[in-house]
């Protein structure tokens, strides 16, 4: 399973040249030679040591090339986690070394550890189409910031035998005060109640929680990736191809529909393609009727959201949102 939402993936470009020839291949941390791991966890250390201070400049002198020219995405993720990153402790839980070989797999597929004739029985797999020719780490860590337990990821490359920053991501593992395997839990228990709109939103959001980066896929994220897929209902868009839903008369093209979590709530968002929103109040009105009427055919949306959203965009990028209070105040 793919998040909706996919987190920005900064792909790593270009390599210098001359190519060496190895065979493709997957170590994970056991399987590393000691002098390896050794120096791919000191540069992760040091990776968290920077973020912690909030010494992007630093970070960006210690990443590859190619990603020092375009560092905007990790200084945003530094400044946007200062706060959890503040006084935080890491805990290393794994890390693999690849090695692409001469020719990298066309379709970026990396297989660590066990496979068996079941499917994945421990380890990773990694898909990450496009990598050029040579040697990478990837290293997963564990840390507690102010709104609960994060997991760091971070890739580096190896040139010259340095291993230099090419990759890095932030994730909490819990929103509204629970992990994943909560999530995983109420997926099942709506699932089971043959509320499919319910149990495939929070199967993906269980999936995301659980997901240190959106390329990875493990035993337990394919199980939950297996499960969800006989409840996903046929009025939600997935791969980029939108869906039609007929509703106030009127037929509505959805392109995406995605949980929006905050600290006090947790939204569903429906976007659909309109010609314009420069007339705003009809634009908003018929955003209303599309939340409303959607939150009318499943009554039971209101056992697992807080409010569904419904966005008129238009190929501007104009964004016209109504919505629907699934779980109004009581009054005084």
């Amino acid at each position: 399973m793919k998040p909706l939402n996919p987190r920005l993936f900064l792909m790593i470009v270009a390599l210098a040249a001359g190519i060496p020839a190895w065979a493709q291949g997957c170590e994970t941390h056991d399987e590393m030679a000691a002098a390896s791991r050794t120096a791919i966890e000191s540069a992760a250390q040091q990776t968290f040591d920077q973020a912690s201070r909030g010494d992007v400049n630093a970070l960006r002198d210690s990443a590859i090339p190619s990603l020092q020219s375009n560092f905007g995405g990790i200084t945003g993720a530094v400044n946007d986690n200062k706060p959890a990153f503040a006084g935080a402790k890491t805990q290393l839980r794994t890390e693999f070394l690849l090695d692409t070989g001469a020719t990298p797999p066309a379709d970026g597929r990396f297989y660590c550890g066990v496979f068996g004739a079941t499917g994945q029985t421990s380890g990773a797999q990694f898909e990450i189409p496009g990598l050029p020719p040579g040697k990478y780490a990837i290293v997963i860590q564990d840390f507690i910031g102010n709104k609960g337990p994060y997991a760091f990821s971070t890739i580096y490359q190896d040139i010259s035998g340095k291993w230099k920053l090419a990759g890095f991501y932030v994730r909490p593992e819990t929103s509204g005060g629970h992990d994943g395997l909560w999530y995983l839990t109420r997926a099942r228990e709506y699932k089971a109640k043959n509320q499919n709109h319910n149990a495939w939103f929070y199967y993906v959001t269980s999936w995301d929680l659980m997901a240190p980066v959106t390329f990875m896929d493990s035993a337990l994220l394919s199980k939950i990736s297996q499960e969800s897929n006989s409840a996903l209902p046929k009025d939600v868009p997935v791969g980029g191809k939108p869906v039609t839903y007929s509703a106030n008369g009127k037929t509505y093209n959805i392109t995406e529909m995605s949980v929006v979590r905050a600290d006090s709530s947790f939204d569903l968002s429906i976007r659909y393609s309109v010609p314009s929103t420069a007339d705003f109040n009809s634009t908003i009105k018929d955003a209303q009727g599309l939340a409303q009427a959607f939150a009318a055919q499943y009554p039971e949306l209101k056992d697992a959201f807080n409010n569904v959203w419904a966005h008129a965009v238009d190929p501007n990028g104009g964004d016209v949102p109504g919505i629907v209070n699934l779980k109004p105040a009581a009054k005084p």
